[in-house]
């Protein structure tokens, strides 16, 4: 089963909760000496807001931390997946979480800490995010019953091509090949390297959509002009379907068995020398 990663891996347990009445130079002295990079806010035992850092440096000294903080703070919980926490920190635009544990305050959760975190998701060669960043966003799909379709893509006869001519003219291909996928996939698809010469890209679409872009993808590589001449070909292997009932199944299972399915089918497609080799699930109990 992938791991995902969560806020509960990650977050900050050492935190100080400063009080409203508070100074502003006190606490700006404490947050440096302690390299914290924030605060949550108390008033009389009551949780009213979070305090960082860099707005504690555009107050006025002699104020209290009343005048200074940010109020409303935003409470997570810290079995919230990573990639959810991103999409709430851009959507609210803050740096700073506080986490919550077993219903009660139990960390933070910083923006630059997440970032730093999720980049030993990212593929350092291609710059493409790696597996988990897939199945994250196809089991949020799932939950929210909407139709996906996912296309997994081999680069034919890559082993060859890598003995022949060397690591580095292969890595150089890996690097086109990704960006050609960057490049011409849909703005609502989600791509990642897979592995290898293994790509994966996730489509908020029907079956249809996803053979026609595995179609297009492979002509786009089909017809680009590689580092000394390589002529690039890719298989391609698609499945899709709506997740239309309730499934006792975790659907973090459900995406392992797409993913797997998928594979099997860019294989199958390699083997019998096709540009592309699908499935489609009509219901959730065709998946095992």
């Amino acid at each position: 089963m992938i791991n995902i990663k969560r806020v509960a891996n990650i977050y900050s347990k050492e935190f100080y909760a400063v009080d409203v009445m508070d100074g502003v130079s006190k606490i700006r002295s404490f947050l440096l000496e302690t390299e914290n990079g924030c605060c949550p806010v108390m008033d009389e035992g009551n949780l009213v807001g979070v305090i960082t850092y860099k707005e504690l440096l555009r107050t006025h000294p002699n104020r209290i931390i009343a005048d200074a903080m940010r109020g409303n703070p935003v409470t997570v919980p810290a079995e919230m997946p990573l990639w959810q926490a991103k999409e709430l920190f851009d959507e609210t635009g803050l740096d700073v979480f506080l986490v919550e544990e077993e219903g009660r305050l139990s960390g933070i959760l910083s923006r630059n800490l997440l970032e730093i975190q999720l980049g030993s998701h990212i593929d350092l060669l291609t710059g493409l995010y790696k597996s988990d960043y897939i199945y994250y966003h196809g089991v949020r799909l799932l939950e929210n019953k909407q139709e996906i379709s996912i296309v997994f893509f081999d680069i034919n006869n890559f082993g060859v091509i890598d003995k022949t001519y060397g690591h580095t003219v292969g890595d150089i291909i890996l690097i086109e090949v990704s960006k050609l996928l960057r490049e011409n996939i849909p703005s609502e698809a989600f791509l990642c390297r897979f592995g290898g010469d293994e790509f994966a890209v996730l489509l908020p679409a029907h079956l249809d959509e996803g053979a026609a872009l595995a179609y297009c993808l492979a002509d786009i590589i089909g017809r680009h002009s590689f580092v000394r001449g390589i002529e690039i070909s890719i298989s391609a292997g698609a499945i899709g379907g709506r997740r239309h009932e309730e499934r006792a199944d975790d659907p973090w299972n459900t995406m392992e068995q797409l993913i797997n399915i998928a594979s099997l089918r860019s294989t199958e497609a390699k083997k019998s020398n096709a540009t592309l080799s699908m499935a489609e699930i009509q219901g959730a109990d065709e998946i095992a």
